[in-house]
């Protein structure tokens, strides 16, 4: 049977369609976007010289159906980082927080690796007056390029710091040296309350 040149074009459209749509029928759709949750993960607020941080806790696969996000628990600290002038890395941290569903808290220094062991760590409250209200913290780890020293400090013991200005973290380092670092209390009153709602 002979076709006209018209009707040929228009049969071989119709097939690349019929093709071209069989082929879309096949392609498998993609998988599904993993839910974004309403709360952020991570929440941060800054009181004077301290940082107020809070993780919200990723709830196992079988229990997120169930568990809205303001359900996860979140583990918040509170955080003064110290730096040089010039240096991008710290030289050192002080972090006061509390785990998930724990009483007492935890206050945690980190510092570069050039440490004396076995040492402590001293929190001054006042420079000037070195001697009172200090509060030491045990060497416990290193790892990484830091070492971590921590203690769990009552309320009594942290009272001088929240009502301070200005203080220090001392250490001995590899070589004997007694190394102290500035820190400032200023905002810690403020963060250490606002932690307390976070709990």
């Amino acid at each position: 049977m002979h076709r006209s040149p018209r009707l040929r074009s228009a049969l071989a459209g119709l097939a690349a369609l019929l093709s071209a749509s069989a082929a879309l029928a096949q392609t498998p759709s993609p998988a599904p976007r993993p839910e974004v949750p309403a709360d952020p993960a991570v929440t941060t607020a800054t009181f004077g010289d301290w940082l107020l941080r809070c993780v919200r806790q990723p709830a196992p696969a079988d229990e997120a159906a169930k568990k809205n996000d303001q359900d996860t628990p979140q583990t918040c600290e509170v955080v003064q980082t110290v730096k040089v002038q010039g240096q991008t890395q710290p030289i050192a941290q002080l972090a006061i927080g509390r785990l998930p569903g724990a009483k007492e808290l935890i206050m945690t220094a980190v510092l570069p690796v050039n440490i004396s062991l076995p040492g402590q760590v001293g929190i001054i409250v006042d420079p000037k007056a070195p001697a009172e209200g200090a509060i030491i913290l045990e060497w416990k780890r290193c790892a990484g390029g830091s070492c971590f020293a921590d203690t769990r400090p009552d309320a009594k013991s942290l009272k001088p710091l929240r009502a301070g200005e200005a203080g220090q973290i001392r250490f001995a380092d590899a070589g004997g040296r007694i190394i102290s670092v500035p820190v400032s209390w200023r905002g810690l009153d403020q963060a250490l309350m606002a932690l307390e709602k976070q709990s």
